[in-house]
């Protein structure tokens, strides 16, 4: 297939912004994939269905994420047309777990069949994968199996924030780590928090800044713990900063740490977060298990390194984080998504 000569939808629940870009990057229309509302059963698998019925005629449908595959699967199978997942959420990872989010009828069906009716679908009904980074890819391959094309596509910093994120001088001689998120369970800011008076243990004035809406006000019962709530302009956040942490259970590519590397501020990311390969480029020690244990000893190791270290590492935080602009990464994956379509 070539770009040029299909026409190609974007089917989403709420697109990222990035993702955003990434469709326009190679024209493609915006298709709400629940647009037909069915009352009481929708967000449903029934709903699933019906939507998938009556998505209108495209040659590709790139899918955002996991929630709207199902119905794009369901038009797959009965009216063709080719499916290319952006993989960019946990589903496929979570799928079959105790923490997978989806409909009852769903879970019942993995728990009944398991991972093999997973594979088999995932096999006949994925024609191509763009993943937002090489962990993404890894965890989808054995749904798609090896035949299918898999390219890796990273998203980017909105233009606005790279800007003003470019222009921050972040405390760097400071105690205070900050993280970004929102609350939701897999981005692991609980044990972020859980972790914190091991940290004071060692590092008595250490500061943690909690940043993003929704946060249990809670939190801040922990000393030295602030809960910052929704911050308007990000580079307020990271400005009194000597680092940024980013504790997640499990998350593909967070954009929050191309933001805080962007602004100069190192990061320490989990195992479980995407993010982990930009990480390991700065320093190996920037890479921690996520448990509270490991990000209070990964906190401490940084909080005792010298200013000089921590402006060595900040540089090459920065540089790396210069890479994430809109311009190159839609671009990229315009490059990656036309892989993909010479194969189909």
């Amino acid at each position: 297939m070539d770009l040029e000569s299909v026409d190609v939808a974007m089917l989403h629940q709420d697109p990222h912004p990035a993702h955003r870009g990434f469709a326009e990057a190679v024209g493609a229309d915006l298709v709400d994939y629940h647009a037909r509302s069915l009352g009481p059963l929708s967000g449903s698998v029934v709903a699933d269905l019906a939507n998938g019925l009556t998505y209108p005629d495209y040659d590709v449908y790139i899918v955002e994420g996991s929630r709207p595959l199902y119905a794009a699967l369901v038009r797959r199978f009965t009216r063709g047309g080719k499916i290319v997942y952006l993989c960019a959420d946990h589903g496929l990872y979570a799928l079959g777990e105790g923490d997978f989010e989806g409909d009852s009828l769903l879970k019942s069906l993995v728990g009944r069949f398991g991972t093999p009716l997973v594979r088999a679908v995932g096999r006949r009904g994925i024609d191509g994968v763009v993943a937002v980074s090489e962990f993404a890819a890894e965890f989808t391959r054995p749904v798609v199996g090896p035949g299918t094309p898999i390219e890796i596509a990273h998203p980017f910093v909105q233009p606005e924030a790279y800007d003003a994120l470019g222009d921050v001088d972040p405390e760097l001689d400071s105690n205070v780590a900050v993280t970004v998120a929102r609350p939701w369970h897999y981005k692991g800011v609980d044990m972020l928090v859980d972790a914190w008076p091991r940290v004071r243990e060692a590092v008595p004035d250490a500061e943690l800044h909690v940043v993003g809406g929704g946060h249990p006000e809670s939190y801040g019962d922990t000393e030295g713990v602030t809960v910052r709530g929704y911050v308007e302009d990000l580079a307020d956040a990271f400005a009194p900063a000597a680092l940024f942490v980013q504790p997640s259970r499990m998350d593909t590519f967070p954009v929050s740490t191309l933001e805080a590397m962007r602004a100069g501020v190192p990061p320490l990311v989990t195992t479980g977060a995407g993010t982990r390969s930009e990480a390991r480029e700065i320093d190996a020690s920037l890479v921690v298990d996520p448990t509270p244990e490991a990000l209070a000893a990964g906190v401490v190791a940084y909080f005792e390194r010298d200013l000089a270290d921590r402006e060595r590492l900040a540089g090459v935080a920065r540089d790396r984080g210069a890479r994430f602009d809109a311009d190159s990464r839609t671009a990229a994956f315009r490059d990656a998504f036309e892989r993909v379509l010479a194969e189909l």
